[in-house]
């Protein structure tokens, strides 16, 4: 997820004016602030969002959403998320009698016929002890460009930015 402040941007479009009379630096300085600003408040509700919709707890969250920020060539504001799995052990694992019990996507279920070893669950492949492999819960990287959390991105952030272009513009001319 990525935001990119080009020329031909409603922001410029709108504002375009007033930022002329601040002059090429102050306006840079401006949109600079005004995104890194709107950026990290629409950061704050993606995180919170992620929490609600797959269980993750928001530290973990936040650790694994990194935040990028770029002036040149063009300014960008970006959030990227690493690939790893979340095992199900994150979820309030329980073992139970049919399995291990755990609440991914914040809905409890059963696993039947998994179990735990040394902290993490795994579901037998066969009906012997032979292979088993790992469970796992929400990725948050895939569930991030899903559902709310994309649908917040894409309307959150431009007010947000506009807001803060807006504020920003008003703080430099008054003074």
């Amino acid at each position: 997820m990525q935001i990119i402040i080009t020329p031909q941007d409603k922001i410029l479009a709108r504002f375009g004016n007033r930022l002329a009379m601040l002059g090429a630096k102050e306006a840079h300085a401006v949109m600079k602030s005004a995104l890194w600003r709107g950026g990290n408040e629409a950061r704050t509700q993606i995180k919170r969002t992620l929490t609600k919709q797959t269980g993750i707890k928001y530290g973990l969250i936040d650790k694994a959403i990194e935040t990028k920020f770029r002036e040149k060539p063009g300014l960008l504001y970006a959030l990227e998320a690493t690939g790893d799995e979340t095992n199900l052990n994150l979820f309030g694992a329980v073992q139970r009698k049919k399995g291990v019990s755990a609440r991914p996507w914040g809905v409890r279920r059963v696993f039947k016929g998994s179990f735990f070893v040394r902290g993490r669950v795994y579901h037998r492949l066969t009906p012997k002890r032979g292979p088993i492999k790992p469970l796992y819960g929400p990725n948050i990287a895939r569930e991030m460009v899903k559902d709310e959390t994309k649908a917040l991105w894409e309307t959150a952030v431009p007010p947000a930015i506009m807001k803060r272009v807006e504020h920003e513009i008003a703080r430099r001319l008054k003074g």
